[in-house]
């Protein structure tokens, strides 16, 4: 039961530090435009006052009052919309959540006495979305939410296409530097405190269309996140022993953030 309890406190941590920046940056751009938001609640208040009388002027009261209603409900519903659909910069960071709450979802599939999985775990100013710990060893995973579809470009180098607009693109370049930058992190990170010197496989894992379903980019597994557990699952294990020493220098609550 102890397990069990321990293995849902680390599930709940997924996307916790994306889901709190997100937070924060909504709660000051809503206070940032707050003066928008009361000019717009009174122009529509103004609008639905009009709208209201002129539906007594023409309608029965019955009627009326029922149109009334919904011009309100409409305006609430507008207002609502509005406040939670805040600018790019921002819903990013809402993104990324999913993205790691996703992951986090799948990797329950694996089996507790086989597999450690520890989720947001402290990196200086930055996190490690995941860590995997299982018997084909180490991997650190970050998470990537998208509407971009993953394809082989004719170079053979993954790129990204908008699923509503081709002529969109987008290079991961970036994102298999981090993954790699992130592996070797973490790789110090257990190194320091542990004193192991472990292998750290870096992984993106991708919520987003990706026929391909997974392949491997300078050193970087780039999985699409429903293949996630079966492909990790089905590696060979390797001889390392003791990497309980691994997961209890990273669990939560075991270092300073």
């Amino acid at each position: 039961m102890r397990g069990w309890w321990r293995g849902r406190q680390d599930r709940r941590r997924a996307g916790a530090r994306a889901r709190r920046k997100y937070n924060e940056l909504r709660r000051s751009w809503l206070r940032r435009t707050r003066a928008l938001w009361c000019w717009t609640v009174v122009c529509l208040a103004v609008v639905w006052a009009a709208s209201s009388y002129l539906f007594t002027v023409i309608w029965p009261q019955s009627l009326a009052i029922w149109f009334s209603g919904v011009v309100a409900g409409a305006a609430m519903t507008m207002v609502i919309a509005l406040r939670l659909t805040p600018p790019g910069s921002i819903e990013m960071w809402q993104d990324g959540a999913y993205g790691e709450e996703a992951t986090a979802k799948v990797l329950g599939e694996l089996p507790a006495g086989q597999w450690t999985v520890l989720h947001d775990l402290a990196n200086g100013r930055f996190n490690f979305d995941h860590v995997v710990i299982g018997p084909p060893g180490v991997f650190c995973l970050n998470s990537k939410f998208s509407a971009y579809r993953l394809q082989a470009a004719e170079s053979g180098a993954l790129v990204g296409v908008h699923v509503d607009d081709p002529t969109l693109t987008k290079r991961i370049d970036r994102d298999i530097s981090g993954a790699k930058w992130e592996a070797v992190a973490l790789r110090n990170q257990i190194e320091k405190r542990s004193g192991r010197k472990v292998w750290v496989q870096p992984v993106i894992v991708w919520w987003g269309p990706y026929p391909d379903g997974g392949r491997t980019v300078e050193g970087v597994a780039v999985v699409q996140g429903k293949e996630l557990v079966t492909r990790i699952s089905r590696l060979p294990s390797k001889p390392t022993t003791d990497l309980e020493s691994v997961c209890e220098v990273l669990r939560p609550g075991r270092h300073r953030r």
